[in-house]
């Protein structure tokens, strides 16, 4: 399969309020399960004698990080449960090739980019999830790998073109949920009108650089429509059509901040604006027209026009 140009690891921060659009309620309401199951602890207490009436109280451990600093940096432990790393393993027990970044949105599936399904090392068969950093077993993680069972990408997406360039993986097994490895929320409204973003990923820092053993993070900017329509004229295998101003995002910044090789599939990110431990995934990683240079904007798939293919999908796969 075409290897696409250089991409970035992106982050978010919050988001602006849509006026006028009534969020999914059933993707609201699973995003709260998701949070109350794992930062929600409810205690039992009574009066020690007999007959006494035991009473309860939830404590909520929703708590959230760091504010993040503008420019790369490597992430907390925790801070980022629900980023998923993909690669091939040829023979059992051999040294897994890792290529790809994707996002926990459920029990059993990982939202990725539909060109990491099937990549020129061959098809994604193992997904790591509460990793943090691959050289070392002495930090603050909990790296656990699932087998991949199938996967999925949209209907519309047609290699070698970037178009509709999402799809969903599935476990062959579910994830137990902990501070570890936890669903991102799949996006309540759109984001473009939000200008800021959080970009995740273990790719590499520079066009000749080898992957990041850490986890790195990095804030990213909205660009206007035109700046990707004007660098797309020159990418017409993948982009025939131009940028596509539904189902894409224009992301990057002046600083030499980007996504890299690597990078593809990782989630675009931000936080959710009631639970700050929670964060919503809104665009994926798709295609950098760049490697870090300043002004140089990549190329994200938009999650929120493809919502009713996500769940449908998830349903019955």
């Amino acid at each position: 399969m075409w290897s696409p140009p250089p991409l970035f690891s992106l982050l978010i921060i919050p988001m602006a309020c849509v006026f006028g659009q009534s969020p999914d309620v059933d993707i609201v309401r699973t995003c709260t399960r998701y949070k109350k199951s794992v930062f929600e602890e409810t205690i039992y207490f009574g009066y020690l004698f007999p007959g006494a009436e035991v009473e309860s109280q939830v404590f909520d451990n929703c708590r959230s990080y760091t504010p993040l600093i503008v420019g790369g940096q490597p992430a907390q432990p925790r801070e980022f449960p629900h980023m998923a790393r993909l690669g091939r393993r040829q023979v059992q027990g051999s040294r897994v090739d890792w290529f790809c970044g994707g996002a926990l949105i459920s029990e059993r599936f990982v939202l990725t980019a539909a060109h990491c399904l099937e990549s020129e090392r061959g098809e994604v068969n193992i997904v790591r999830l509460g990793e943090l950093n691959f050289d070392t077993s002495e930090d603050d993680a909990a790296p656990k790998d699932y087998g991949v069972s199938g996967y999925l990408a949209h209907p519309g997406y047609k290699d070698p073109e970037l178009y509709h360039d999402i799809g969903i993986i599935k476990l062959m097994e579910d994830v137990i949920f902990d501070l570890y490895k936890h669903p991102a929320c799949l996006p309540f409204q759109d984001e473009r009108f939000s200008n800021s973003f959080i970009a995740v990923g273990w790719g590499s820092t520079g066009v000749a650089d080898k992957p990041s053993s850490e986890l790195l993070k990095v804030k990213l900017d909205r660009y206007g429509d035109q700046v990707c329509k004007k660098l797309l004229t020159r990418q017409r295998e993948e982009f025939p059509q131009g940028f596509d101003v539904n189902n894409q995002l224009c992301v990057g910044s002046e600083l030499a901040r980007d996504t890299c090789y690597g990078d593809s599939g990782g989630p675009l990110l931000m936080y959710h604006q009631e639970y700050p431990c929670m964060y919503h995934v809104v665009a994926i990683t798709s295609v950098g027209l760049s490697c870090g240079s300043p002004g140089v904007p990549g190329i994200y798939t938009r999650v929120y026009p493809y919502l009713n293919w996500i769940t449908q999908a998830m349903a019955k796969y």
